[in-house]
């Protein structure tokens, strides 16, 4: 399993207020954002439209939004879906990723999704190794 952490590789600054203008007017579940910057934030990911892609990936996957902008926070994600996040996000991502982080996974992907829906904050995720908490 990957246990690589925010720290083990250099990364540059993001500029001020990039989350804000990156997810400006979406309506994102508190939990989707969190992973978006994480995702973002772990592997280096710049590009403004990014943070918002993550996101929807991510809740068009796991039921949790239709993935062009609509978010439902009364509906439960489907381990299968987690699943497919980090497939899809390992995939498009490969070059950032394998910058950042060389022993990623999309087993890891998955499991950084699975802990900010278990409550987990955005710096555990940043700052821990990737570790699996099993439960929604």
């Amino acid at each position: 399993m990957n246990v690589t952490t925010a720290e083990q590789s250099p990364k540059q600054q993001l500029r001020p207020g990039f989350f804000e203008e990156a997810l400006r007017d979406s309506a994102l579940t508190p939990t989707l954002r969190t992973f978006a910057e994480a995702f973002c934030m772990r592997f280096d990911v710049r590009g403004i439209c990014d943070p918002l892609y993550c996101a929807n990936v991510a809740a068009f996957e796991t039921g949790l939004g239709d993935g062009c902008g609509k978010f439902f926070s009364d509906r439960t994600p489907t381990e299968q879906g987690i699943a497919t996040v980090g497939d899809r996000l390992l995939f498009a991502y490969s070059t950032c990723i394998s910058k950042a982080s060389t022993d990623t996974t999309a087993e890891s992907i998955s499991t950084m999704l699975r802990n900010v829906l278990n409550g987990s904050s955005l710096e555990e995720v940043l700052t821990g190794p990737v570790l699996d908490h099993q439960s929604y």
